[in-house]
């Protein structure tokens, strides 16, 4: 089965880059990690892999109604979640309910990131990600891209 984006139902490309590998959408510019991916990268670039901050990752998802998205693995309804309930607007990411992994609209990878403590240097991530994907890795979403969601 080839995996398709869960926005654009485009087949992904596979990217890979010093041996990380991602799936991303060259339509509406979202990466796809499977389950694990998100700690190796930070593992791989010497960033902490700090449970709490990644903690998200198990917490109960909603799934909005009408909602089509699909896990690009398993073709379950993906489910959203909030990653940084401890900043100012929570940053919702999209999670497979299987634990197939998660998917992060154009920015929100980058958003995630960025949102975490200093002191977990991800910064390094950011920078590895910069490498890996160019100009691709930007806050900003493709002209015709849903965009990154963020709840007041």
């Amino acid at each position: 089965m080839i995996p398709v984006c869960p926005r654009c139902d485009v087949a992904l490309t596979i990217l890979v880059y010093e041996e990380m590998r991602v799936d991303y959408c060259a339509k509406c510019r979202g990466i796809w990690l499977d389950s694990g991916e998100l700690e190796d990268l930070l593992a791989r670039t010497g960033a902490a892999a700090n449970a709490e901050h990644l903690a998200f990752q198990r917490r109960e998802g909603i799934i909005p109604p009408g909602r089509k998205n699909l896990c690009p693995r398993c073709d379950e309804r993906l489910q959203e979640v909030p990653a940084h309930p401890y900043q100012g607007a929570d940053l919702i990411i999209d999670r497979c309910p299987a634990g197939h992994g998660i998917w992060f609209d154009c920015g929100e990878l980058k958003k995630l990131l960025l949102g975490f403590p200093e002191s977990d240097h991800t910064n390094k991530t950011v920078a590895f990600l910069s490498d890996m994907l160019g100009n691709i890795f930007s806050d900003e979403p493709a002209a015709d891209s849903p965009g990154t969601k963020v709840s007041p």
